[in-house]
C-alpha cells in the first residue's frame, strides 16, 4: 500500500482493492498508511442501509473540506478536476466500506481508477468479502482494468492474535488467555479488541458468558450504554448517516463507551459501521417502524422522507413521497435514484390513485432513459405491453414495440428483430399521417437493411416522405439514419453522408441520443477516404458533439469505442488505450463495453498477454451471450485471433468455419479466410515439424479455398480503404495457402500482402506479413537480401508495436540468418524436442538456435568446422529440413520457448 501512494507521488497511478470479512482491519490499515499525508488524503466513506443513502454521499464527504466547489454533475468534469488537483499535489482516494457505495459513486469511482497512467492518483478501496453481490459486475469491469491490484486480508494465527493482545493490554498475556481469545474471535481482529476491552492484563480466561457471535459481539459495548443512551444511537443507526446534535451527556456517554466517534464535521456516527446493522437488526419490528415513522416526520430530505416512510410500512405516505422524492432526484442530476423510487412508487401504488399504472410505467420507462439504463428501460416497455389493448390504442402500442426493439437491440439480446417492427407499422398504419408511422416505417426499414432485405430501401425512402411532410423531428432522425442506410447499400456514398449528417444534426437538437448513434455510425460509414484516419476523426468530431450537448456517456462511449477499434487495426495502439480509457472508465453502453473488451483483448494477444485477452473476450460474451449470431460485432473473427495467438488452431479454423457460415457475413468478416488459412498452414508445418504427413491437414486447406476462393465481406460500404482493405485480406488468405503449400512463389506472395497491408494501413498484419516475407526469403541465397531488408522492416514495426511474441521470432530468425542489426537481440533460445538426436549434435543444435557460426561452435565445444558441418547434416537429415535456418526454427517451436502459459490456450466458447 505504502509503494502504491509511493509510486503515486512519482506519476503513476494505481488502485488498490482491500478485502476482508468484516472486523479484519481494512479500515485501520489504510487509516496507518494515510497517517502523515493528510493534505492530500480524500477519505470517501460508504455507508450502510444503502437505499438511505443519497447520490454521491462518499465523494461529497471526501470532498467538504475543498475550498472551491468540486463539479460532480459528470464523470468527465470531477476527472478533469482531479487531473488539475492531483498536478498541484499527490491524491490519495481512499474509498472506505465499497460494498455500501450508490451506484452514481460506483460510475464516478470507476472512471478515476480507468484514469491516465501518468497521473499522481492512488486508489485504496476497501471492501468487505461476503457482500458483493451487487457489486459483482462493477468488481468484473474494475479487475479487468490495467494497475488495479488486490490484498485479501486473512484472519490472524493465533502468533499474531498473541501480538494483539499485547499491543491492547500493554504486556504480553497469559497464553491461556491467548487460547481463550482465538477460539472465540477466530482471529478477527475487532472481535479480539472487543473481547478484551477493559479486561485486567492478569487475566488468565475471558470472563463466563461471553458472546460468540458477531453481532452479540458488535454490540456489547452498546449494552453497556444508559437506556436514554441506547435510545439516542438506535435512532441514529435507523437514520442511516451521521447526525449533528443530540444530548451532549449522551452524546458524550456514547463516545466514551466507544460506541460513536465524531467526524470534522461534528457529525456522530458508530465507531465501527457494523454497529449500526446490529442496533437496527435488534430491534423490534415495532420500534423500527416507530423510529422510521418519527424519522420520516422531522426529516427536511424527500429521499429521506420517503425511504423512512416505506421502512415505517406507511404505505400511502411512502407511496406518495417516493414520487416527491422521485422529482427531487431528478432535479438533483439523480436520475438511477429517481427510476428506484419510481419502482418503489408502482409497488406501493393503491387501487384508488390518481396516477395510473400505466402513466407511471411511462414515467419509470423515461426515467430510466434519462439515467441511460436500458436494461431497466426494458421491463418497463414489457409491462406496458402486457397491460395496453393494441385494438384500442395501437399507435402507443406501436410505439412500445419500436422501443422494445431498439432496447433488444442495444443490449445485444437480439439482432435488428423484425417482427416487434413489422407489427408496429401494421398498426400504425391506421393512421398514415401519424408521426409513429413515418417512425415504424424507418425502424422497419432500418431492420430490414441489416439483413440484407433489399425492400428496406423503399421503406426507408417512404419514411423519409412521410417524417418531412409531418414535419416531425424524431421520426425524421430515425428515417435519415435509414436513408443513410439504403444509401450505402447502393453504393452512394455522397448520399448517405448528406443524410447521416443530417440525422445527427436532428438527433443533438432534440437531445434524442439513440438518433444520433445511429448518425455517428452511418457517418462513419460513408468516409470515402482511403486513410482511415479519416475515419477515426470523423468518430471524434461525432464524440466532441456528442459532449458539448451534453449526452451520457454510454452514447460517448459507444463512439469511443468505434475509435478504438480503428485506432488499434492502423496501429496507434496508444491512441486506442486512451480510448479505451473512456469508453470502460465508467457505465458504458453494451456495444460499446463488448466492442472495447474484445479490442482491448487483441490489443493484449498481439502483444502476447494471452490470459488478459482471454479474461477480455469472456467479458464481451458475457455481456452479448449468442453472440455469434450479434452480426454487428466481429467475435468468430476476434475468436479465431486470439486461438490462432495461443496456439489452438483447432478452436481458431472452428470459429473461422462458424463465421464464414453467417448468412448475412458480420462485420470484419474478411478477417476469416485468412485466419483459417493460417490456422491450417500452422497445422501443416507441424506435421512437418513431427515428421508426419501434412496431407490431410493440405486436404482441409485445399477444401477451404474451393468453398470460399475469395473473403467474404458485410460491408456495405464502398469506400477506398474498404477495397484496399478486402483486397489486403485476400492476399494474406492466397499467401497462408502457398506458406501450407511450400509454392514456389511463396516469397512473392508475402511481399504483395505487405504492399497490400501497407496500402489498407492495416500496420499489424503487415509486420507479420513482413516476417513471413523475410522467413520465406532467407532460405535461398538468391532473395537473401530481400529477406534481410523483410526482417528489419517487421523488427521496426513489431517493436513499434510492442508485439512481444513477433518480435521473439524476428530475433531467432535473425540470429539463425546471421542478419546483421544492433537492434536485434542475441539472447539464446533453448533447443529441445527433437527425437531422435544424440547428446552431442543436441549440443550443437543449442549454439545454432542462440545463432552462432560454425566456427564459433566449434571453438565452443573443442570441434573441428567440419566436424560441426557433419552434425549438421545429420540433423537437416533426421528432421527433414533443408537447411540450418529451418533446423533452428523447428528446434525454436518444439522447445515451447515462445508458447503462451498453460490454461491460456483456449478462450471461452459461450
Amino acid at each position: 500500500m505504502l509503494a502504491l501512494a509511493e509510486a503515486a507521488a512519482r506519476g503513476r497511478s494505481g488502485t488498490l482493492l482491500i478485502s476482508g470479512e468484516a472486523g479484519i482491519g481494512k479500515t485501520s490499515l489504510v487509516r496507518d498508511v494515510c497517517a502523515g499525508r493528510p493534505a492530500g488524503v480524500l477519505w470517501a466513506p460508504c455507508l450502510p442501509l444503502t437505499s438511505l443513502a443519497a447520490p454521491l454521499l462518499p465523494l461529497q464527504t471526501a470532498l467538504r473540506d475543498e475550498p472551491q466547489p468540486v463539479p460532480l454533475a459528470s464523470v468527465l468534469e470531477f476527472d478533469a478536476w482531479l487531473d488539475r488537483r492531483a498536478a498541484d499535489e499527490p491524491v490519495l482516494l481512499v474509498v472506505d466500506d465499497l460494498q455500501w457505495a450508490d451506484q452514481s459513486s460506483l460510475d464516478m469511482i470507476m472512471y478515476v481508477i480507468a484514469g491516465r497512467a501518468d497521473r499522481r492518483v492512488a486508489v485504496l478501496a476497501t471492501l468487505r468479502s461476503g457482500e458483493e453481490g451487487r457489486l459483482l459486475r462493477w468488481l468484473a469491469d474494475v479487475r479487468r482494468l490495467p494497475r488495479v491490484h488486490e490484498l485479501h486480508l486473512g484472519r490472524l494465527d493465533r502468533v499474531s492474535t498473541r501480538d494483539q493482545l499485547t499491543d491492547l493490554l500493554g504486556r504480553p498475556p497469559h497464553e491461556s488467555l491467548v487460547d481463550d481469545v482465538h477460539s472465540r474471535s477466530h482471529g478477527n481482529p475487532y472481535l479480539t479488541s472487543l473481547l478484551v476491552r477493559g479486561l485486567s492484563p492478569d487475566a488468565r480466561a475471558l470472563p463466563p458468558h461471553l458472546p460468540t457471535e458477531l453481532h452479540a459481539a458488535l454490540a456489547r459495548s452498546w449494552h453497556g450504554l444508559s437506556p436514554a443512551a441506547r435510545e439516542l444511537t438506535s435512532r441514529i443507526a435507523v437514520a442511516g448517516r451521521p447526525q449533528q446534535g443530540g444530548p451532549v451527556e449522551l452524546l458524550r456517554e456514547s463516545v466514551d463507551a466507544g460506541v460513536l466517534q465524531t467526524d470534522t464535521d461534528g457529525r456522530y456516527w458508530f465507531a465501527h459501521p457494523l454497529l449500526a446493522e446490529v442496533l437496527v437488526g435488534q430491534l423490534l419490528p415495532e420500534e423500527r417502524r416507530a423510529l422510521h415513522a418519527d424519522l420520516a416526520e422531522t426529516s427536511t430530505d424527500p429521499i429521506d422522507r420517503a425511504d423512512h416512510y416505506h421502512r415505517a410500512g406507511a404505505t400511502e405516505p411512502a407511496y406518495r413521497w417516493a414520487l416527491k422524492a422521485a422529482d427531487a432526484a431528478e432535479a438533483n442530476g439523480g436520475a438511477a435514484e429517481a427510476h428506484r423510487l419510481l419502482r418503489r412508487a408502482m409497488e406501493l401504488r393503491p387501487a384508488d390513485a390518481e396516477v395510473s399504472a400505466v402513466d407511471l410505467l411511462h414515467r419509470i420507462r423515461f426515467a430510466a432513459r434519462r439515467a441511460c439504463r436500458p436494461e431497466d428501460e426494458l421491463p418497463a416497455v414489457a409491462e406496458l405491453l402486457d397491460l395496453l389493448d393494441p385494438e384500442a390504442e395501437p399507435l402507443t402500442v406501436a410505439e412500445l414495440l419500436i422501443a422494445r426493439a431498439r432496447l433488444q437491440f442495444d443490449l445485444g439480446l437480439d439482432f435488428a428483430g423484425v417482427a416487434d417492427v413489422e407489427t408496429a407499422e401494421q398498426l400504425s398504419a391506421r393512421e398514415p399521417s401519424s408521426e409513429t408511422h413515418a417512425w415504424a416505417t424507418a425502424a422497419l426499414a432500418a431492420n430490414k437493411i441489416w439483413h440484407d432485405d433489399a425492400t428496406g430501401r423503399a421503406d426507408s425512402a417512404r419514411a423519409l416522405r412521410l417524417a418531412r411532410a409531418g414535419g416531425w423531428p424524431r421520426a425524421l432522425g430515425f428515417a435519415l439514419v435509414a436513408h443513410a442506410m439504403a444509401n450505402l447499400a447502393t453504393g452512394d456514398l455522397a448520399a448517405a453522408a448528406a443524410a447521416a449528417h443530417e440525422a445527427l444534426a436532428t438527433g443533438l437538437r432534440i437531445k434524442d441520443f439513440d438518433i444520433a448513434v445511429g448518425a455517428g455510425y452511418q457517418i462513419g460509414n460513408s468516409v470515402a477516404s482511403a486513410d482511415p484516419r479519416d475515419f477515426t476523426d470523423a468518430i471524434q468530431r461525432i464524440r466532441e458533439q456528442f459532449k458539448e450537448a451534453g449526452a451520457p456517456h454510454r452514447p460517448v462511449s459507444e463512439m469511443c469505442s468505434l475509435e478504438a477499434e480503428t485506432l488499434l487495426s492502423i496501429g496507434d495502439w496508444q491512441a486506442c488505450l486512451d480510448r479505451l480509457r473512456v469508453t470502460l472508465g465508467a457505465r458504458p453502453s453494451v456495444r460499446g463495453d463488448a466492442r472495447s473488451r474484445y479490442t482491448a483483448a487483441l490489443l493484449a494477444a498481439r502483444q502476447g498477454r494471452h490470459a488478459e485477452a482471454a479474461a477480455h473476450l469472456a467479458r464481451s460474451e458475457e455481456l452479448i451471450p449468442e453472440s455469434s449470431d450479434y452480426l454487428v460485432l466481429p467475435f468468430d473473427p476476434v475468436r479465431a485471433e486470439l486461438a490462432v495467438a495461443a496456439g489452438d488452431t483447432e478452436w481458431a479454423i472452428t470459429c473461422a468455419l462458424r463465421g464464414l457460415a453467417q448468412d448475412p457475413p458480420s462485420i470484419a468478416s474478411e478477417c476469416l479466410l485468412p485466419l483459417a488459412a493460417r490456422a491450417l498452414a500452422d497445422r501443416a508445418e507441424s506435421c512437418r515439424d513431427r515428421g508426419a504427413d501434412p496431407g490431410p491437414e493440405l486436404d482441409r486447406l485445399r477444401e477451404l479455398r474451393e468453398r470460399y476462393p475469395e473473403v467474404i465481406t458485410a460491408d456495405i460500404a464502398i469506400s477506398e480503404h474498404n477495397h484496399r482493405w478486402r483486397r489486403a485480406m485476400q492476399e494474406l488468405a492466397d499467401a497462408e495457402t502457398a506458406r501450407a503449400r511450400r509454392d514456389s512463389d511463396e516469397v512473392v506472395r508475402w511481399q504483395r500482402t505487405a504492399q497490400a497491408c501497407q496500402d489498407a494501413r492495416v500496420v499489424w498484419e503487415q509486420a507479420y506479413s513482413r516476417w513471413r516475407e523475410a522467413q520465406a526469403a532467407l532460405r535461398d541465397r538468391s532473395t537473401r537480401r530481400q529477406g534481410a531488408a523483410a526482417l528489419r522492416r517487421a523488427y521496426e514495426m513489431a517493436v513499434d508495436l510492442q508485439a512481444t511474441p513477433l518480435i521473439a521470432d524476428l530475433e531467432l530468425l535473425a540470429r539463425n540468418a546471421h542478419v546483421p542489426t544492433a537492434a536485434v537481440a542475441q539472447t539464446a533460445i533453448p533447443a529441445g524436442g527433437l527425437p531422435g538426436l544424440t547428446a552431442r549434435e543436441r549440443e550443437v543444435l543449442a549454439h545454432l538456435v542462440a545463432g552462432r557460426t560454425y566456427s564459433e561452435i566449434a571453438g565452443a565445444l573443442v570441434l573441428s568446422e567440419k566436424t560441426v558441418s557433419a552434425h549438421i547434416s545429420n540433423m537437416l537429415r533426421k528432421t527433414g529440413t533443408t537447411s540450418r535456418i529451418e533446423l533452428a526454427q523447428l528446434a525454436q517451436r518444439q522447445s515451447g520457448a515462445h508458447e503462451p502459459p498453460a490454461g491460456t490456450n483456449r478462450n471461452s466458447r459461450a
